[in-house]
């Protein structure tokens, strides 16, 4: 990096990880195009992957539309990429339930081989997810900083991704205050 160019930023989000740790820390909405703005601050943005799974229309017909309109206003920001992974159905004795598959194999790849294809120089996870502390170990071992971003009370953040990580930022509510829809 040369002194006058700017940091090259990507940006990896955990989508339920993120949906759920918002809306059970600070019980709101944000503005994820002013997160990420906030978050990289003077660097250059030159991506943002937001990982998810999409909700079956037949099974979840009201949860199907409101994630649709999401997924349109992520659509609507610049740089952002929606990858999506897929919902098994579950079945144990009379409960049937849905585990999301793929999204986090494809955050991790991701996070690593970016870092190995010289994409970023910095990368925030957003996730408190510890099963990606080797991604992180990986894209850091190419001299890539990875910041993890944390959301929750100390139970949920992640013990490993702290320690394995370039540097760590915990989301307050002060930092989410002018962002809150």
């Amino acid at each position: 990096m040369t002194n006058n160019s700017k940091e090259k930023v990507a940006i990896y989000i955990d989508g339920s990880n993120f949906y759920f740790s918002i809306k059970n820390t600070f019980k709101c909405k944000i503005d994820i195009e002013k997160f990420c703005n906030k978050l990289a601050e003077d660097a250059e943005i030159i991506k943002i992957n937001y990982y998810i799974a999409p909700l079956d229309q037949e099974s979840h017909p009201e949860g199907y539309k409101e994630q649709q309109k999401f997924f349109d206003k992520l659509k609507q920001i610049s740089k952002l990429h929606i990858i999506f992974g897929r919902l098994e159905k579950r079945k144990s004795g009379d409960i049937v339930y849905y585990v999301e598959k793929a999204s986090d194999v494809n955050l991790a790849l991701d996070l690593a081989l970016d870092a190995q294809n010289n994409l970023y120089d910095k990368a925030f996870l957003i996730s408190n997810d510890g099963d990606f502390s080797g991604a992180v170990t990986s894209a850091i071992k190419f001299n890539k900083k990875v910041i993890y971003i944390a959301i929750g009370n100390r139970k949920a953040i992640s013990f490993h991704l702290k320690k394995v990580s370039t540097s760590f930022l915990r989301i307050n509510e002060l930092f989410i205050k002018d962002i809150k829809l």
